[in-house]
């Protein structure tokens, strides 16, 4: 939990420059291709430090996803499986290194795509599992590219909007609670995973 929150600080760092918004769109394409990483949290830090840029670092985190996602769909689409349909060195690679990733998640997914097609794309940016994942799969399972996109695009602008809103009118009391080692952080993670369930359930 230490380092968690150290983390947070360093990466807090980036909301006093120029450069805040370059580096989330950088995570958020990591976050969404090929390695795991905490990009809600790393937003809400920098949105409360600096909440005159809160709807810049939205759209640098949506857009960041975006691109991401294409890079993740171009690697399930191109590199995940082999001629034989066998798992390539890359995608056992990922298996082994993304954290919540396994060959059963994987064919679990497959299952939710066949029966909720282009919706799982839009609960899968309200549920905590790494978007990477579900980009992944699509290319793999040769999900339409254009419908893709539009999904990931509004799904994850939703919700980074939705998160720069309910910032900035919590106000500076949330600022507090995120200079106080960054408990808010439990509080809005806890509210997002019940959040996600119950639109999950209704789905």
């Amino acid at each position: 939990m230490k380092n968690r929150i150290k983390l947070l600080y360093d990466w807090s760092q980036w909301a006093n420059t120029r450069w805040g918004a370059s580096a989330l769109f950088i995570c958020a394409f990591a976050d969404a291709s090929f390695m795991p990483l905490p990009t809600p949290m790393f937003f809400l830090a920098l949105t409360l430090l600096n909440m005159t840029k809160a709807y810049k670092y939205a759209f640098s985190a949506t857009l960041g996803t975006l691109f991401g996602a294409v890079a993740g769909y171009s690697i399930g689409h191109f590199a995940w499986l082999t001629a034989n349909g066998e798992f390539t060195v890359l995608a056992q690679f990922l298996f082994n290194h993304i954290p919540g990733f396994s060959e059963s998640v994987f064919n679990n997914i497959n299952t939710q795509f066949l029966r909720w097609d282009l919706w799982v794309l839009f609960v899968a940016s309200f549920v905590p599992v790494p978007y990477k994942i579900f980009s992944i799969s699509s290319g793999v399972f040769d999900i339409n590219v254009f419908i893709f996109c539009f999904a990931t695009f509004f799904g994850q602008a939703i919700k980074f909007y939705l998160l720069a809103f309910l910032t900035i009118k919590m106000g500076p009391k949330v600022k507090k609670l995120f200079e106080i080692k960054f408990k808010f952080i439990a509080i809005i993670a806890t509210a997002s995973i019940a959040v996600a369930i119950v639109v999950y359930r209704v789905l």
